[in-house]
């Protein structure tokens, strides 16, 4: 089967998070601001990104924070890729066929890539990448896309037959994922340094200030990246990326709706917006107590109105939603068709009274304080649950240690923000499957677990979808995470830049950006 026919199969609709910046001007080593006005230097063209978190760590496999993946989906490339219309296309493999059985797909390489300390790409590189992941010493954040992997074969340099124990109908998808990035064979740590075959090189890192990369000379696509450098310049207060975009010394930042709409028609200034992937989340430790009980869940979800949020957070500029994003239209179901959406405090109260708590419990939201709308979205939550009795108290978080509460599986609850991906075994399994690499809550449900498993081996479409609505009604009704809102997200952009944001992720827009002469 080619790779058109599998795109057709195997692909949904939509991918993730992060913020940016572009421009044009510097050399690629100056870290000094720019002059306002200033464009280009010597020919050459740097992209200045306002981001409003510092990476922690590089490591594609292990590290989920967006303000890495920014960057490692920069400097590493996958087997398959998303273009902006979010159509999966060649990455490292040219091509690629799958068995009639759907138990084997074969990739062939690019020949000639190299990786940046010069080194040939082949396929025994392909085969460690995917065996790291695998591995569970490794604790990759990938493990569960590629559960279907029985073995991996290396016939020759330029080939790699993934045999399956079973149809995986997202493998593709899921090999364009950031977190399935291609590594040498032999790398260990990560962490700090990043040896790619992607379109920029990692210069240079200087902690809490910027992270700059400049443009890898091999690339194998010779008509990108367009730019010869992209600093992304970490600016953590919004007023501070406001006040840099209109005095020119920044190229390109995420914004909110707030801003966006102070900053349109401003002099130099593009205001650009897509519907993204993304969905903000109040996950549930479904282990702690009281949390055990499916009944104090649902309460809160009755207690949680979130229509509210959608105004009040994102100034209406966001859609209610459920585990899979509204912009996925083939696969989202209708958040209204969900009971425990409709606000009912007296509902919420009989639920918590049958659980044993009539008179409600303390507890803590934990959140990242260095994201305006998550910490607001905690707020309201907090005051929509004190009606029920529940009396939350919200610990902001510094973004490193935020993370790794997410990943200790140990909190109470938290307010964050997830994405859809592309393919709805992303939204579904990956998160909360029980053997699901990202399902941090500890939910596990196994009539869930063989729905999305069926789905997953199902390459029939309107079989996939019957059985993804069964896996979204009953994850709402088990409430392990209350899906809240899916924004638009924001970008403002200076003139003379060519920068086109979509909700194929920040990467595929910054690798396509160029500086008007």
């Amino acid at each position: 089967m080619k790779k058109r026919v599998l795109a057709s199969f195997f692909l949904s609709l939509s991918l993730m998070l992060s913020a940016c910046s572009g421009g044009g001007s510097a050399p690629a080593g100056d870290s000094k601001p720019r002059s306002e006005g200033a464009s280009q230097t010597e020919g050459k063209s740097e992209l200045i990104v306002a981001v409003d978190q510092e990476p922690v760590g590089y490591d594609p496999h292990k590290v989920p924070a967006a303000s890495s993946a920014r960057v490692y989906s920069l400097v590493y490339d996958s087997l398959t890729k998303l273009d902006a219309n979010l159509d999966l296309v060649p990455g490292l493999a040219e091509s690629w066929e799958t068995a009639p059985d759907g138990k084997s797909i074969t990739f062939h390489l690019r020949k000639g890539v190299k990786f940046h300390n010069g080194q040939e790409m082949t396929a025994e590189d392909v085969k460690y990448t995917f065996e790291r992941i695998l591995n569970p010493d490794t604790g990759s954040i990938a493990k569960s896309y590629f559960a279907s992997v029985d073995t991996i074969e290396v016939p020759d340099p330029a080939t790699v037959v993934f045999k399956l124990k079973t149809p995986d109908a997202a493998f593709l998808t899921n090999a364009s994922a950031s977190s399935a990035s291609i590594v040498p064979k032999g790398s260990t740590d990560l962490t700090k340094e990043a040896n790619g075959t992607g379109p920029f090189i990692l210069e240079k890192s200087e902690p809490g200030q910027y992270v700059l990369l400049k443009k890898n000379p091999d690339y194998f696509n010779k008509e990108l990246p367009k730019v010869d450098a992209i600093k992304f310049q970490i600016m953590k207060d919004e007023a501070e990326r406001m006040a840099a975009i209109r005095a020119g010394k920044i190229d390109i930042s995420a914004v909110s709706a707030d801003s966006a709409k102070l900053l349109e028609g401003k002099p130099g200034i593009q205001i650009k917006s897509y519907q993204s992937l993304e969905y903000s989340y109040l996950g549930i430790n479904v282990k702690k107590k009281p949390f055990d009980d499916p009944r104090v869940r649902q309460a809160i979800s009755y207690a949680v109105d979130r229509n509210q949020i959608v105004q009040t957070v994102w100034k209406g500029e966001a859609s209610v939603t459920g585990p899979i994003a509204p912009a996925l239209t083939s696969w989202a179901l209708d958040p209204s068709s969900y009971p425990s959406y409709t606000p009912n405090v007296e509902k919420a109260k009989r639920l918590l009274a049958e659980a044993g708590y009539p008179n409600g419990f303390d507890t803590i939201i934990e959140t990242a304080s260095t994201y305006p709308d998550m910490v607001e979205s905690a707020q309201i939550i907090q005051q929509q649950l004190k009606a029920i009795g529940i009396n939350a108290k919200i610990n902001q978080l510094e973004w490193g240690n935020y993370i790794d509460t997410w990943k200790s599986k140990d909190m109470n609850m938290m307010v964050g923000r997830n994405t859809s991906g592309v393919d709805s075994d992303r939204s579904m399994r990956y998160f909360f499957s029980t053997t699901g690499s990202a399902n941090v809550w500890n939910y596990s449900n196994p009539k869930y677990d063989e729905l999305v498993q069926k789905a997953l081996e199902t390459v029939d479409v309107q079989e996939r979808k019957k059985l993804y609505d069964e896996a979204q009604k009953l994850l709402v009704e088990d409430a392990p995470n209350l899906f809240l809102a899916s924004p638009k997200n924001f970008y403002a952009v200076r003139d003379n830049v060519d920068f086109s944001p979509t909700a194929a992720g920040e990467s595929t827009a910054l690798v396509r950006a160029s500086v008007k002469k």
